[in-house]
């Protein structure tokens, strides 16, 4: 139903053509579990400025693609910062960090959230308030751990691990 995953751009590449990359994603983007293959790009990565693809697929919908790639670990620091503003007042919004894409998550109902992404044409998606929210945290926490396995002294996400079992805490209650 949900899939979320998180891709690191390979740094040597740059992008010229979007339409090639969009058909051709694993050319550009390395899955961030694929722990061998990014530890082999850890002399190429700036580690200020971390590229990287979120993608969010609901079934069979792309509600977030390599398109909208972006400074991967900020993104999800933003993501982070928008579940807790959604639980605690029922809506929140963010920018992309390098981009002028708007988020917003706004509950809609207990159980239902309205998902919607501005980014020249605008992509809204109801939810399953709950299950999307674990979803964006689990996978958050998986990028922030691991990176931080991968390429121990060169980042520190102690401050986005924590925040995100507070947040996790909190919606356990």
């Amino acid at each position: 139903m949900l899939k979320i995953n998180t891709f690191i751009k390979k740094p040597n590449l740059e992008v010229s053509n979007l339409e090639e990359m969009i058909e051709n994603p694993y050319k550009y983007f390395i899955r961030i579990d694929n722990e061998t293959e990014i530890k082999n790009l850890s002399k190429e990565i700036d580690f200020d400025y971390i590229n990287g693809a979120i993608t969010i697929q609901y079934y069979d919908r792309f509600i977030m693609d390599f398109s909208l790639w972006d400074l991967v670990d900020q993104l999800w620091s933003y993501f982070i910062k928008l579940v807790e503003e959604v639980l605690q007042t029922g809506y929140g919004t963010i920018f992309f960090p390098d981009q002028p894409v708007k988020v917003e998550m706004k509950t809609i109902s207990n159980d239902m959230l309205l998902f919607s992404l501005a980014e020249g044409k605008i992509i809204s998606v109801t939810l399953p308030k709950q299950e999307f929210l674990n979803a964006l945290l689990n996978n958050a926490q998986m990028f922030f751990t691991k990176l931080t396995s991968y390429f121990k002294g060169n980042v520190n996400y102690s401050y986005e691990i924590n925040k995100i079992k507070a947040i996790q805490e909190q919606l356990r209650h």
